[in-house]
């Protein structure tokens, strides 16, 4: 079985800074002027794509996760000098939930906040796919708050499911409600990164994901008359791993009998 990597936050009195725990439900935004946007990015790297804004007075921000960042060690025993500079080359990236969107912020710019009614939660659209239960490789997997982290027995490896950049809506099974396509990423323990297409239909769990491909880069994911369309790169066979992926695919999708088949 896969092994994973596990990376963790935890959020100090003031500012983000070092890795235990889980850290809290919700954030809140903090340090960016009042005529500026917190930029929400498809991937924890300042030169990847932006994907939404966050204003700069936003609570009810989801926790999905954070990396990067201090170590416990590194922050209760380094000069701020040194901190500052680990800072630089490890920064801190969250994963969040913000109307409607996930993508990744600069964890600087978090710290721990509140949600209820009154301050503006955002209901999720007709299904939570981020409370969902996904089969990947014949193996359920029941998400909380857009990840699962299973132990495997006998071992301390732990597998990691989560779910990568932002679902879309629409009727798969033609019952004239809202069905989601969902990206999920598989992490492990050596170089790959495995991405699955899963649909996460209301009532129905744990259908059977399709594997895309490891390392890929997902470029589109939608869905258009009640079928998915994913566009996304892959590695040509003589092509190094290691490279960015170059090869373009596109490739179709519906629901069938409760299971995703692709189409010509």
């Amino acid at each position: 079985m896969k092994k994973l990597l596990l990376f963790t936050c935890l959020l100090t009195s003031s500012v983000l800074l070092y890795a235990e725990a889980d850290g809290p439900d919700y954030w809140q935004v903090r340090d960016v002027s009042e005529d500026d946007v917190l930029n929400m990015r498809d991937y924890p790297d300042f030169r990847s794509s932006k994907i939404a804004d966050i204003p700069p007075d936003a609570r009810c921000i989801r926790n999905m996760g954070c990396k990067g960042g201090l170590t416990y060690n590194e922050f209760t025993t380094l000069t701020e000098a040194q901190k500052q500079q680990i800072l630089k080359q490890r920064p801190r990236w969250c994963r969040v939930s913000y109307a409607g969107k996930v993508g990744w912020v600069a964890g600087r710019f978090l710290t721990e906040g509140v949600c209820t009614e009154q301050s503006g939660a955002v209901t999720a659209p007709a299904i939570d796919v981020y409370n969902h239960s996904y089969s990947v490789d014949r193996e359920n997997y029941g998400l909380r708050n857009g990840s699962a982290r299973i132990s495997i027995p006998g071992t301390t490896a732990i597998i990691i499911t989560e779910i990568i950049r932002q679902p879309v809506y629409g009727d798969l099974n033609h019952d004239g409600r809202n069905d989601a396509a969902v990206l999920l990423l598989q992490h492990t323990g050596g170089s790959g990164s495995f991405v699955y297409l899963a649909a996460a239909i209301d009532g129905v769990s744990a259908i059977e994901s399709y594997f895309l491909g490891d390392r890929i880069m997902v470029r589109s994911l939608q869905i258009k008359n009640h079928v998915i369309t994913v566009d996304y790169l892959k590695h040509s066979t003589k092509q190094p791993m290691a490279s960015p992926p170059a090869v373009e695919v596109s490739r179709s999708f519906k629901l069938l009998d409760g299971k995703l088949i692709t189409l010509p």
